[in-house]
């Protein structure tokens, strides 16, 4: 009979201690996730303020260098929050790419491919980030095509039309398309044209750009106007991303 007891509360012991470890390895696993989603917010919100100080620098008009100094002031803000021995990607990486952006922000002038450089980079760090904390391994309870296409796939889209916003605003400030930047320009619309994460936007971007960019030999669009549109495309892709981490938010 003792026997019998003392079996039972070894079998309730070891059951108790079986769900006690999992239910730390639940909340475990659960603030990992939560962390790393919070850090994909800093690295997106940071790409996004890079492709605007990336296009507002493809502007020549000096009076665009207070804007650029207040994209500088939030970019250095998103590093700073970024930065931090709780961050899950390669710490010397990010202080290198810090350094980077921190040239170039000091040299902004004809920064269009140290900008794309940059960006790259950092696009790189959204996979690494969500590897490190299992969102595109161990997560049973989200598609992961879903994932990839809007987390990691969809912030690249933007990048192409972020590209393209810098060229051709820098074309509308000129007010004339230089063959440097209209071979570019191509070869960014032949990108765009091979993504089919968003045929709408695909076709728009296009016909803005031919129309306002590429066919007219003086362009008349305000460097502001094109800026704007552009902005709104970009923005549109980057809020799907965001509430595609908010959604996981919820969900973990």
């Amino acid at each position: 009979m003792i026997e019998t007891i003392i079996f039972i509360g070894l079998i309730a012991l070891i059951i108790s201690a079986n769900l006690y470890n999992k239910f730390r390895l639940q909340r475990k696993n659960h603030a990992k996730l939560q962390k790393g989603i919070y850090q994909l917010s800093l690295l997106l919100s940071l790409i996004q303020n890079l492709q605007r100080h990336r296009g507002v620098c493809a502007n020549l008009d000096p009076n665009n260098r207070q804007q650029q100094q207040r994209l500088s002031a939030e970019i250095n803000s998103i590093w700073d929050s970024l930065i931090s021995p709780e961050y899950d990607g390669n710490q010397t990486r990010l202080h290198i790419q810090k350094r980077n952006w921190e040239a170039l922000a000091a040299q902004p002038e004809n920064s269009f491919m140290p900008h794309c450089q940059l960006i790259e980079m950092l696009l790189n760090e959204l996979n690494v980030i969500a590897d490190t904390c299992s969102l595109t391994s161990t997560q049973t309870n989200i598609n992961h095509s879903e994932l990839w296409q809007n987390l990691l796939e969809r912030p690249m889209f933007a990048e192409s039309l972020g590209k393209l916003r810098a060229l051709g605003n820098k074309a509308a400030s000129l007010g004339y398309c230089p063959a440097d930047i209209r071979v570019q320009l191509h070869y960014q619309l032949q990108c765009l044209a091979n993504n089919s994460m968003d045929s709408t936007t695909c076709i728009e971007i296009k016909s803005l750009i031919e129309k306002e960019i590429l066919e007219p030999e003086k362009i008349h669009i305000e460097p502001r106007v094109y800026f704007q549109r552009m902005t709104q495309a970009i923005d549109a892709q980057i809020q799907i991303t965001l509430e595609h981490l908010n959604e996981l938010k919820q969900v973990n």
